[in-house]
């Protein structure tokens, strides 16, 4: 929570020490991970200490401060045992030594924190947080970047029989059942686990590494130091950053980099590990030219190489999916450049990718299908460019520092109060209802709202439902906070219908697959009706579509139950696959609400755009009503209207408000409907601007007369707008516009169809024997048909000409300036 400057900081949220055996200045990727989470975490209240190393890997080799303070996180190092050495049996000395100084550190209270969270690096460190419990009752966290002793195996280091592995393996159990909760980044790793230990399932959650979007962003090649410094502009440039270990695929890179000796085709390698050495002496074999060797590169200059390519690679090598996770993955994404990925068939990467639209995988071994890839992207660079900002959206929807920090926040804090505050909240009604309208996207008016719920902590100010729900799911409270929320919604229904509202909105609530599926759920809703006395067709519920497909039958005998009492159900997060498209005729649906995953992709790729046309129409065969959900800017707006989406939710149309506002606003359209729409007059703009030129803008799209209405004050014209036909002849005959800007697809009174009385007015008296004009004022007819017939209906009607949409602005300007001067 933010606080005056001058004010005194609150109490943290906890204290947390975060102990890892790299850390900043070392460049290893855990550290830097590990820095920003813990930053991040300190922003959020959260009193964070580090335990660490001296860095062994970073390039200045002296020692860091043995206690520093960097930004609101305190770092203290082990001077014991520094080390940097690649090979085993160096490392796991130096591993060992640091485990046994943690140890020894946090024998004193005043080291110890409400909370440890403990990294697999080293992979024994989790050993240190038995013990913590066992003397101190320390409670701890472990996350695990590298699953060993599996890894260890699999590198062939150790049997999977040996002595050592078993004892591994039975205390890595002991630490994870003793663990507060267990952090692992990708569902694979999970599934390893659950897959041996079944009963840690629910333990386990998944948070998937970052990158920083703001720190990391595209850059220009030709504006690129880093580019001009290796002499990297005039070719295509395959990057791969990072550590060259045992767990990644080099030889498909450099059997794609063979295929492709002879093409201006560079691949660059930036960083070191085990396998560098081998690299370059089978790239020295091969007499390949295309190969270039390069340094790990020091944090500051991160932002400059990932951005010096045109396509970065990821690899995992064969048998070590969900042993690993390869963090590059993300900065490659942040830098705004296409990904290729080598991995197996069942990678959680694979997902990512397709997901994000942001580039393409490849199985081990296929250097083939990876060079013809890397060829077909130099040769379209407009794939290339539109891969690139899919990727760098991704990474801002889902992974950055501030997103991730707060999943981890909610791990920590839940274990630390062990819920306390959130059994307070239920007891004491600390929550809020919320609520956002869905609007008509065209003349964006209110037809329903969407039901949210809001915790209001003390402390913490008001949480969304993100950082609290599982928690009430594991606490189980999920069920009671549920029926809680019905309820409200239910009386706020009522209350509206005492209030002078005269529309009668939907009000849609989600339901968790836990609440959906219960045998009360139908009894009481009808409780709940009863109680208030509210119409049923108000209530809409809401379901992520995961849940319709788990178990259809039982899913179709609630849907049915729903119908008979007229309650609609909508399938939220509609389209993030096309999965999505074969189940849906089964189920009576009465509305899709579309992800807004889809939405945010809608300017960068055209699959997307695809895929909700093929929604569209599936929708109208269906009679199902759609709905776009996260609607964020004007270009969102007039795309979703072309591909013809009806309704929508958004910032950009109306943010989540409190009861009292949704309430004033309802008022507030509900005496617009009684006087009827009226016309949007700028009288000061037609002061101000004297006699020059008067144009009315006729479209039921604020969005669009907002742009009409900016690019015709910047040409020094006055302006007048109308939201339909109606009004727009009202404001022909009372302010004889110069020129009228028309949409063709209104509601009511088409374009065409004014256009027509617009001519009609032109050269008639109407009654009162003065002529309206001298001459026809001309009409240009602003249409997305644009065939010959709309067209030919256009110049009939009297159109003086006509523009379609997606609209050239230049050619616009053009077309009113020649309109008006002529």
């Amino acid at each position: 929570m933010m606080t005056p400057e001058n004010s005194i900081d609150p109490s943290p949220e906890f204290r947390l020490k975060l102990i890892t055996q790299f850390y900043p200045p070392d460049f290893a990727a855990t550290g830097q991970f590990m820095d920003e989470l813990a930053q991040n975490l300190a922003q959020q209240g959260v009193d964070v200490q580090v335990f660490t190393a001296q860095p062994g890997y970073a390039f200045a080799q002296g020692k860091a401060p043995v206690q520093e303070q960097m930004g609101k996180v305190r770092i203290e190092r082990s001077n014991f045992l520094r080390g940097g050495s690649r090979r085993w049996a160096g490392r796991t000395l130096t591993s060992l030594a640091f485990c046994a100084h943690t140890l020894w550190h946090l024998r004193q209270r005043k080291n110890r924190a409400d909370i440890l969270l403990l990294t697999s690096e080293p992979p024994f460190l989790q050993v240190v947080g038995l013990l913590m419990n066992w003397l101190f009752g320390t409670r701890f966290v472990t996350l695990i970047y590298d699953l060993y002793p599996e890894v260890a195996v699999e590198l062939d280091v150790l049997d999977q029989n040996h002595g050592l592995i078993k004892f591994w393996n039975m205390v890595n159990k002991k630490v994870w059942d003793t663990a507060e909760a267990i952090v692992v980044p990708c569902q694979t790793m999970k599934d390893r686990i659950v897959k041996r230990h079944p009963d840690l399932a629910d333990k386990i959650t998944v948070i998937h590494n970052w990158a920083d979007p703001t720190w990391i962003q595209p850059i220009a090649k030709a504006s690129n130091p880093f580019v001009q410094e290796h002499d990297l502009l005039n070719k295509f440039v395959v990057l791969y950053s990072g550590n060259m270990g045992r767990c990644h695929d080099i030889d498909t890179i450099l059997g794609a980099a063979k295929i492709l000796k002879d093409e201006p085709i560079e691949f660059i390698f930036v960083g070191g590990g085990p396998k560098r050495e081998i690299v370059q002496q089978q790239v020295q074999d091969l007499k390949l030219k295309n190969c270039t060797f390069l340094p790990y590169q020091d944090k500051s200059v991160l932002p400059l190489s990932l951005t010096a390519c045109d396509l970065s690679l990821v690899s995992v090598d064969v048998g070590m999916e969900g042993l690993v996770a390869p963090s590059k993955f993300y900065s490659a994404l942040c830098a705004g450049r296409p990904v290729a990925i080598i991995c197996e068939p069942h990678s959680y990467l694979r997902g990512l990718v397709s997901d994000a639209s942001c580039g393409a995988a490849f199985r081990n071994g296929d250097s083939q299908g990876l060079s013809e890839f890397i060829r077909h992207l130099s040769k379209d660079h407009a794939m290339a460019d539109r891969m690139g900002k899919c990727g760098h959206r991704y990474i801002q929807e889902y992974f950055t520092p501030d997103q991730i920090s707060q999943q981890y926040f909610r791990i920590l804090h839940r274990a630390v109060a062990n819920n306390a505050d959130l059994y307070q909240a239920i007891a004491q009604s600390n929550f809020q209802v919320v609520y956002q309208p869905i609007a008509n996207l065209g003349s964006q008016r209110i037809i329903g709202l969407e039901a949210s719920i809001r915790w209001q902590h003390p402390t913490r100010g008001r949480i969304c439902p993100a950082e609290f729900a599982a928690s009430v799911t594991e606490s189980g409270l999920s069920l009671s906070l549920s029926w809680w929320f019905l309820a409200e919604v239910c009386r706020q229904i009522q209350s509206w219908q005492t209030q002078e509202i005269n529309t009668k909105p939907q009000i849609s609530i989600n339901l968790s697959r836990e609440v959906f599926n219960h045998p009360d759920l139908i009894l009481q809703l009808d409780t709940l009706i009863s109680l208030y006395q509210i119409d049923p067709t108000q209530l809409q519920l809401e379901i992520d579509d995961a849940v319709a497909m788990e178990d259809a039958s039982a899913f179709t005998a609630t849907l049915l139950q729903l119908q008979a009492r007229h309650i609609d159900v909508c399938i939220s997060n509609f389209g993030e696959s096309y999965n999505s498209l074969d189940y849906i005729h089964r189920f009576p649906i009465n509305a899709l609400k579309i992800s807004p995953s889809l939405i945010g992709r809608i300017d960068l790729d055209p699959e997307t755009v695809k895929l909700l046309e093929t929604i569209v129409i599936l929708s109208k065969d269906l009679s199902m009503r759609l709905i776009a959900q996260g609607i964020e800017s004007p270009e969102e707006l007039l795309r979703l209207r072309k591909i013809g989406i009806q309704y929508g939710q958004g910032h950009q149309l109306f943010p989540k408000v409190s009861t009292m506002e949704m309430s004033l606003a309802l008022i507030a359209q509900s005496n617009q409907q009684l006087t009827s729409p009226q016309p949007v007059i700028l009288e000061d703009t037609l002061e101000s601007l004297g006699g020059q030129p008067l144009v009315l803008i006729v479209d039921d799209d604020r969005s669009m007369r907002s742009i009409l209405k900016g690019i015709i004050q910047k040409a020094g014209y006055r302006v007048i707008e109308a939201i339909n036909g109606k009004i727009a002849l009202e404001l022909f005959q009372t302010h004889q516009p110069n020129l009228v800007l028309l949409d063709a697809m209104m509601p009511e009174m088409d374009g065409f169809a004014c256009c027509r009385k617009l001519q009609a007015l032109s050269h008639d008296d109407n009654g009162s024997g003065v002529m309206m004009a001298v001459k026809p004022v001309p009409v240009l007819m602003i249409t997305a048909l644009d065939d010959s017939e709309s067209i030919n209906a256009a110049f009939d009607a009297g159109a003086t000409d006509y523009v379609t949409k997606p609209i050239n602005w230049t050619i616009l300007q053009q077309q009113i300036t020649r309109l008006l001067g002529s």
